[in-house]
């Protein structure tokens, strides 16, 4: 079996020009945020967002070098005494927070190389991306749980 054949279709995706308001009000009815794939105007997956990244809005004082500094010390951010603006919401944009570096799978790989994607990379989500790299779909480690338990029977 493939990753196309169970991967979720429905699959809500941004561009970099989305603010950081519009991101979230696009996910305000979920318990947990997302994994949310970013996308080109042709549909090219091109970087993701998440929770983390979201973390990193607290914590704009820390750049990356710093962080790859090994005698700096890193504070914990205190997100709750971080003094955020109502207009931040709508300056900073996916573009800003957004990772380019990230884990895909295509479509016609298998199960099992899925699974062991995600085993590798520690990540219960990944985008489905076909030959092209346009999204066309995600898919979880439930996913292929749930697709065992009912080649099993027991679903």
């Amino acid at each position: 079996m493939h990753v196309k054949d169970i991967m979720s279709k429905k699959v809500i995706s941004v561009k970099r020009s989305t603010t950081l308001h519009q991101l979230l009000k696009l996910f305000d009815r979920f318990h947990i945020f997302p994994l949310v794939p970013v996308v080109e105007e042709d549909g090219k997956l091109i970087g993701i967002v998440s929770f983390k990244n979201l973390i990193n809005v607290f914590s704009p004082r820390h750049t990356e070098i710093v962080k790859n500094i090994p005698f700096v010390d890193e504070e914990d951010e205190d997100i709750f005494n971080v003094e955020l603006t109502k207009e931040m919401g709508s300056l900073i944009l996916v573009a800003d927070i957004m990772e380019t570096h990230f884990v895909a799978i295509k479509e016609d790989e298998s199960l099992e190389k899925a699974f062991g994607v995600m085993k590798l990379y520690l990540k219960e989500e990944i985008p489905v991306v076909d030959n092209k790299g346009v999204l066309v779909g995600m898919i979880g480690v439930f996913d292929i749980v749930r697709q065992l338990f009912s080649q099993k029977g027991i679903i």
